[in-house]
This record gives C-alpha cells, sequence and structure tokens, in this order.
C-alpha cells in the first residue's frame, strides 16, 4: 500500500478543501463524516473502510469532544501502519492524551494545526503547525506539502496546539479592532473608498485587512472562519492561559465574540461583528 495513502475524517469548511485536493492529486483514498457528505470525494459511510484503506489518517472536526469521538471509533482499528494527523484545534493536553492513546495501538500521531481559514485551504496556502516527533513530521511532509503553503515545525506534542491558540487569540483581537475601526470610520462619513485608502497607508494594514476588505465592503458575511469557531478557540486559550496577570483584552473580546453569538451571527463569518456596531 501507498504510505502516502490518505483519509480525511471530518468534512466540514476545511476537511471537504483538504479532501478536494488531496483528490485532485491522487493521494485521497477515503473520506468521511459523522453526517453524509455523499458529494465529497471518496466519501464512504463507514470509518473502518477509511482505516482500512489509508495509511495517513486527517482528523478535522470542531472541537476536543469531536476529536475524542473519532479516536473512540478508530482507536481498535489502528495498527502500526497508520499515522494519525490530528488537525482540530483542541486544548494542548487532549492532543497529549490522543498520542498516548494512539500509540498504544502501536500508530503514530502527529499534531498539525491548521493556519488560515477556507479560500487559502482551498488555494493550499495554508501554514500548517506541527507538534510530534520530528521523524513523524518528516514522513507526512510529502502530503502536507501538497496541500499548504508552509510546514511550521514547533516541538513535542502540545507546543502545535499552544501556537495555534496564541495565533488564533491575536486574529480574534484583530478583527473585532477591524471592525471598530471600520464602523467608526463609517458612521463619521468616511466612504469605504477613503476609509481602506488610509488603512492601506498606515502601520495598521496587513494581510488580515487585505482578507476582508471586500467581505466589509460588500456586506458579505458567509464563513472563512466563523465567530462560532473563533469563540471556541478564545475559550480554549482562556482555559488554558498561564499568564501571570491574565489576558484582560482578551476577556473582553470574549464577550464580544458571545455577544454575536447571542445575536444570531455565529455561522458567519467573524467579519459579521460587525453589525454590531453599525447596522448600516
Amino acid at each position: 500500500m501507498n504510505e502516502l495513502c490518505t483519509a480525511v475524517l471530518g468534512l466540514g469548511i476545511m476537511g471537504k478543501s483538504l479532501a478536494d485536493n488531496l483528490n485532485e492529486d491522487g493521494l485521497l483514498v477515503a473520506s468521511w463524516n459523522r453526517s453524509p457528505k455523499p458529494d465529497a470525494p471518496k466519501f464512504v459511510t463507514s470509518i473502518e473502510d477509511a482505516v482500512r484503506d489509508a495509511t495517513l489518517l486527517m482528523i478535522v472536526v470542531i472541537d476536543g469532544q469531536a476529536v475524542s469521538e473519532v479516536i473512540d471509533m478508530i482507536e481498535p482499528l489502528l495498527s502500526e501502519k497508520h499515522i494519525v494527523i490530528q488537525c482540530s484545534t483542541v486544548k494542548p493536553e487532549e492532543n497529549i492524551s490522543c498520542k498516548d492513546r494512539v500509540e498504544s495501538r502501536n500508530a503514530a500521531f502527529v499534531e498539525a494545526l491548521i493556519g488560515g481559514s477556507k479560500v487559502a485551504a482551498i488555494q493550499r496556502k495554508i501554514p500548517f503547525y506541527l507538534g510530534g516527533e520530528k521523524a513523524i513530521a518528516d514522513k507526512i511532509e510529502p502530503v502536507l506539502a501538497r496541500i499548504s503553503g508552509k510546514r511550521i515545525y514547533v516541538g513535542e506534542v502540545g507546543t502545535a496546539s499552544v501556537a495555534k491558540l496564541a495565533m488564533n487569540l491575536n486574529l480574534a483581537i484583530q478583527i473585532e479592532a477591524l471592525c471598530e475601526s471600520y464602523a467608526y470610520a463609517i458612521s463619521n462619513g468616511l466612504s469605504d473608498d477613503q476609509y481602506f485608502e488610509v488603512l492601506r497607508n498606515n502601520a495598521g494594514w496587513n494581510y488580515l485587512c487585505e482578507y476582508k476588505e471586500s467581505k466589509l465592503r460588500e456586506r458579505e458575511y458567509s464563513p472563512q472562519f466563523s465567530i462560532r469557531n473563533m469563540l471556541k478557540d478564545v475559550h480554549l486559550a482562556l482555559d488554558t492561559d498561564k499568564t501571570d496577570e491574565g489576558m484582560s483584552l482578551l476577556e473582553k473580546t470574549e464577550s464580544i465574540y458571545q455577544a454575536g453569538e447571542n445575536a444570531g451571527l455565529g455561522d458567519e463569518d467573524m467579519i459579521a461583528l460587525y453589525k454590531l456596531t453599525h447596522h448600516g
């Protein structure tokens, strides 16, 4: 069996994009989702079939509970031929626990946390933050290199989860700052063109601003990364915080994302936080 034969377990926004690209490159042998997704490439209804036919098992689900439930299903089926590639954002200690369970079946485990969102995944530009044995990370490099722009090896299992949560708490705060800045400008009479021309020539301009400009201009809120998913990651960051004085800005940011969820915006893109400050 080709040692790069890959199954994607979980076909949400990111999982489906990864499965599509792997299939296009001839590396996908199966895709699986708890609820049927027959339009997904090489979809199988039985997770047993996916595990049997693959050597690399990419888990791309919503949270720690979902990861644990997938491990429950695949654990009895694992053997020394398998490498479990855990891509879902969870607490560091949850991935350490998953590693122990996988290794008890003589299989290998690596974290491959995904940076970026849907468009970057489709365009094969996402970075992967890798945690685990370096030799295992090197072994899966030929597959990850086909579907990502960069692979960053961080260290042992758990460290990649820390890196991902650190990046996401930064993004969560930046998105809210962008929404408030934009709302302030628009409500005080600046046009879209004026605002973005000024921002593009300001030190605060970055890739995130560029990435979200068209969505703000068009009031287009389809999810590249949803408010609900980011709120989940903010909770994880706060739950695992070990700073001396706590993260007061992130705590305030959490309340804003929670307000977005409470307002029925949870399934919309993070940029929909703009609706909390301006209705125009």
